[in-house]
């Protein structure tokens, strides 16, 4: 497969992407040149797999430089799909050494050389201070997969309660073919508190009690899946849209007083995405300025998009591609990101500024696993999203149906496979046909 070749040809790269030492990692002044200690930086981190290698690790390097500056005796808690980053698990290690609790949870659909470092390394002994352990098929879910990006830092440098979650997974295709997102909090306790309670019933393998929750603090609100009786009227994707409201939006939210909703999904579809996106069509039909990315959409979603409305189409955007013309005509390049902002008008209040991340695809499978939805408060927050979705949308995504654009962004291949005549890309910028890229596409 190309996008295995891929993969095997950049193992140098990536090994040098991110730095192996940032000083003396037990002291909170590590990686500085005086006495100020070492900081997570906050916010909204995004890397660009188009990009230079320092764009395209630029998440990875957020969790390894908070490893690399773990304090003695704090813990290290991280649950996470996918792991085959091998410069990763020496950070791990390393922090073990230097007296760092380090609990790493995997799921079970790949033994990697990374993984198996952990094992040899930590052990995989669940009751011990440090382990890396393979959750039999989900961890607090058996009827799904432990899909949950999380990565927790007791004390790292200067800061405490530290949580990390997005789209990414530890591994060298979220850096080299995948746009991903991750939110970094620091000396947030309540929050660290609401996450290490779900690593706790993560790392106990068997079903929770609760298999669906949904928790709020200030600032946060989280909803865990799976949700075992799922339904349009109870979707947690449902009751976060229901409340949007089209008009009113105010105090710099919104578009000119119109409730502004960007999204940009990995995977969409299903019955439960084909709703999903009926209720985004009605929000822009009603006066929403609303804006969807896709990677992988299914026939029924696309179908309710592309439906007119008084206003037109729903803008809409595709962001895969056949970046090398193999002949299976795979996509090796597109978003991972499982993300929506929405600001303006938002029940009661009309300056709502909202930010939702996670693992979660809107899809069956988005629901039925080990999940997460995070909504996170804030308009900076909204803005840092915003601004990464603009940039794939004008930069790193062609046009479906009768959106505005001139096409491709960046220009396809020039290939016979991909694009047959100069006539068809002129009716149509979109490949025929692409075929996506199994085990490094869709279940990732």
């Amino acid at each position: 497969m190309a996008l295995l070749g891929a993969l095997a040809l950049t193992g140098s790269l990536m090994a040098a992407a991110v730095p192996a030492h940032a000083g003396d990692a037990s002291d909170p002044s590590a990686g500085s040149g005086d006495n100020t200690p070492w900081m997570p930086d906050t916010g909204g981190h995004f890397n660009d797999p188009w990009g230079t290698t320092e764009s395209k690790f630029r998440i990875e390097k957020q969790i390894v430089s908070a490893i690399q500056h773990a304090r003695k005796g704090s813990k290290i808690q991280i649950a996470v799909y996918s792991f085959d980053r091998v410069n990763v698990a020496q950070a791990l290690l390393n922090a073990h050494k230097r007296g760092v609790q380090v609990q790493v949870l995997h799921n079970d659909h790949q033994y990697t050389t990374a993984m198996k470092m952990l094992k040899h390394g930590l052990g995989t002994n669940r009751h011990h201070k440090s382990w890396d352990y393979t959750c039999k098929t989900g961890c607090r879910s058996h009827q799904g997969v432990l899909h949950d990006k999380i990565y927790l830092f007791e004390h790292t440098g200067g800061a405490k309660d530290v949580v990390m979650t997005g789209s990414a997974n530890l591994t060298g295709n979220a850096a080299i073919h995948q746009f991903n997102d991750l939110l970094v909090k620091a000396d947030a306790p309540d929050y660290y508190r609401m996450m290490l309670k779900l690593f706790w019933e993560l790392k106990k393998d068997k079903q929770a009690d609760r298999p669906y929750e949904h928790e709020e603090i200030p600032g946060y609100q989280l909803w865990v899946m799976p949700h075992p009786r799922n339904t349009i009227k109870n979707d947690p994707l449902m009751d976060i849209l229901r409340p949007v409201q089209c008009q009113g939006a105010n105090d710099g939210t919104g578009t000119s007083g119109r409730t502004k909703i960007r999204v940009s999904m990995h995977s969409w579809n299903g019955e439960r995405g084909t709703y999903v996106a009926r209720r985004l069509r009605n929000l822009y039909a009603q006066g929403c300025d609303v804006r969807v990315l896709w990677a992988l959409g299914g026939s029924g979603m696309k179908n309710v998009l592309g439906r007119n409305t008084p206003r037109g189409e729903v803008p809409r955007h595709a962001d895969g591609y056949d970046r090398d013309c193999d002949e299976l005509h795979e996509v090796d390049m597109y978003s991972h990101q499982k993300y929506m902002t929405i600001s303006g008008h938002y029940g009661d209040d009309r300056s709502a500024s909202y930010v939702f991340t996670g693992s979660s695809n809107w899809t069956p499978s988005g629901i039925s696993g080990d999940e997460l939805i995070l909504r996170a408060q804030g308009p900076n927050l909204v803005k840092q999203w915003n601004k990464n979705f603009d940039f794939i949308w004008n930069e790193r995504s062609r046009p479906v149906g009768a959106s505005p654009g001139p096409g491709y962004y960046p220009p396809p291949p020039d290939c016979e496979q991909t694009v047959p005549t100069t006539r068809a890309r002129t009716r149509e910028a979109q490949p025929d046909p692409l075929r996506f890229s199994g085990t490094y596409w869709e279940s990732d």
